[in-house]
């Protein structure tokens, strides 16, 4: 009679190891406002998240600061940290900063240098700048997206609305994604994403920390382009998926930030 207590108890902690670092896969798809479609995915687990998408992956260790940069068009690759790479981001803003000074009156550099020294910072710090005059306000509308109950929210900012969204709080990521601290590293990689700044808001991070949202309208000068989730799996993640990528070669930051200027540089040539 005791057998069977004794097979669950070692069939459980059998499943703890599982159950303890089992992460989350999302995959979904951005759609802009000329109907282009950039597929995405997501591989979060324990505060460590790989970004996927057709000409940029990442990971980022929210705990370590580290951070694999991918070229997967160039195939090459970049190891540095968030430290390091926003020292090197603002050495090459301050660069451009002081070319452009020399075409500046003498009496007009000192107010031009300390503004854009202030811009400079605001584009590289996220806790840097305001995000005043940010309102959410809950819709009346819900949905049901892949088979989750969803609720509507409304960003305004300045009293322009600049979004809109579905969350449902059936799926809690929390535990494996630090959203505030991650936005940090979108903010840096993806700074083409404009949205970044009032996601950190404190007001909207306290709203959706704790779910997962579905679905995205976000509006820009009369344009919609569209977010929405396709896939979410909760499985563990092999370690492989956040290591170094293989069959590409490892450059500098220095030479992975100017590979754009390079299109004609064959970083295969030494490959053994």
């Amino acid at each position: 009679m005791m057998k069977l207590p004794v097979f669950c108890a070692v069939f459980l902690c059998l499943l703890m190891p599982f159950q303890l670092w089992a992460g989350w896969k999302i995959t979904g798809r951005y759609i802009d406002k000329e109907g282009n479609t950039t597929y995405k995915r997501y591989f979060i687990q324990d505060n460590v998240i790989k970004v996927e998408r057709y000409n940029l992956i990442y990971t980022c260790n929210l705990k370590t600061q580290s951070i694999i940069i991918v070229d997967p068009v160039k195939l090459v690759f970049v190891k540095t940290n968030l430290t390091a790479y926003m020292q090197k981001m603002r050495e090459i803003k301050l660069k451009r900063l002081n070319e452009l000074l020399l075409l500046i009156p003498d009496n007009q550099k000192s107010e031009y240098e300390q503004r854009y020294k202030k811009q400079i910072e605001e584009e590289i710090d996220l806790s840097v700048g305001k995000t005043d005059s940010i309102n959410i306000t809950q819709s009346k509308d819900s949905s049901k997206l892949l088979g989750y109950s969803s609720v509507k929210y409304i960003i305004s900012q300045q009293k322009i609305k600049k979004e809109e969204f579905f969350i449902t709080d059936k799926v809690d990521i929390s535990t494996d994604l630090d959203l505030k601290t991650f936005l940090q590293y979108v903010y840096l990689l993806e700074p083409e994403d404009k949205t970044t700044r009032y996601l950190a808001s404190g007001q909207n991070i306290g709203l959706v920390k704790n779910g997962l949202v579905l679905r995205r309208f976000i509006f820009n000068s009369g344009f919609r382009d569209e977010w929405q989730v396709n896939k979410i799996d909760k499985e563990n993640i092999p370690a492989y998926e956040f290591g170094e990528p293989d069959l590409c070669k490892e450059l500098s930051l220095d030479k992975f930030l100017s590979r754009q200027n390079s299109d004609n540089e064959k970083y295969y040539d030494d490959f053994e």
